[in-house]
């Protein structure tokens, strides 16, 4: 457990104009307790950053129907790697009046990674299914979901397909190694959670491919592109987002 000793911040997607994300998987023992401190106080700090230009934006989600190691993700977004390596002005006693030292709560730190944005389709959001995904060759499939798939999320956004209204695709900068577990994901964007959980479900007899196929002639005719997910996503989870900045 560690205290919230905070001269770092926290960062999912808030903007589809920031190019650096950077998560922290936290758990917590008291979730009603974290999401009070976090909106009365450290709310304000983060928003004291944005507001003079150390980060672009940060933003809490609460995974939905916890499972594994951690309930929420805290994430810092910056429009560049320099905003990113840079001060981010996250100084709680300048934006509150009060020492951080004063806010009595502990987490668990989970892990924290950090990504880089190669391609979204902006929207309004509050649920996202986040797909995480290891592929046998990441520059393989980063083109296929930049060059073939981006067009067709930019159709299905803006006819809100399945209940999707928004998407991007990230790949994780760091850390890097054979070791880790998932080294991208897409994330779509819902407006509710039965949208969002709707797109997990499947019933006997019913082709789930039909619309997309569609919507993929549509866009593209008859060209084809390959993908390298030979083993699909390895992980699927629902999260919300209980706070963010302007």
């Amino acid at each position: 457990m560690k205290k919230l000793f905070f001269t770092i911040a926290f960062v999912i997607t808030i903007s589809a104009q920031a190019q650096i994300h950077h998560y922290f998987y936290v758990d917590v023992e008291d979730e009603e307790k974290f999401e009070e401190v976090f909106e009365d106080y450290w709310l304000k700090v983060a928003q004291k950053a944005v507001d003079d230009g150390g980060i672009e934006g940060w933003s809490v989600w609460k995974k939905q129907r916890k499972t594994n190691n951690y309930k929420y993700l805290v994430l810092f977004n910056f429009k560049d790697m320099e905003q990113y390596t840079n001060d981010w002005g996250f100084d709680a006693f300048k934006a509150t009046g009060v020492p951080s030292k004063h806010i009595d709560f502990e987490w668990n730190i989970f892990r924290s990674d950090t990504y880089r944005v190669d391609s979204s389709v902006p929207g309004t959001y509050d649920f996202v299914v986040v797909n995480y995904s290891k592929p046998n060759d990441l520059n393989k499939q980063l083109k296929y979901e930049v060059e073939y798939i981006t067009p067709v999320m930019k159709e299905m956004v803006a006819n809100k397909y399945n209940g999707r209204t928004g998407w991007n695709v990230q790949h994780k900068i760091y850390p890097a190694g054979s070791e880790e577990k998932f080294t991208m994901f897409s994330v779509d964007g819902y407006a509710s959670m039965a949208d969002a959980i709707k797109s997990f479900d499947t019933e006997y007899g019913k082709d789930y491919y039909s619309g997309w196929n569609s919507i993929i002639k549509k866009v593209h005719g008859k060209k084809t592109m390959q993908q390298s997910l030979s083993n699909g996503f390895g992980y699927r989870p629902i999260y919300k987002r209980i706070l963010r900045t302007n």
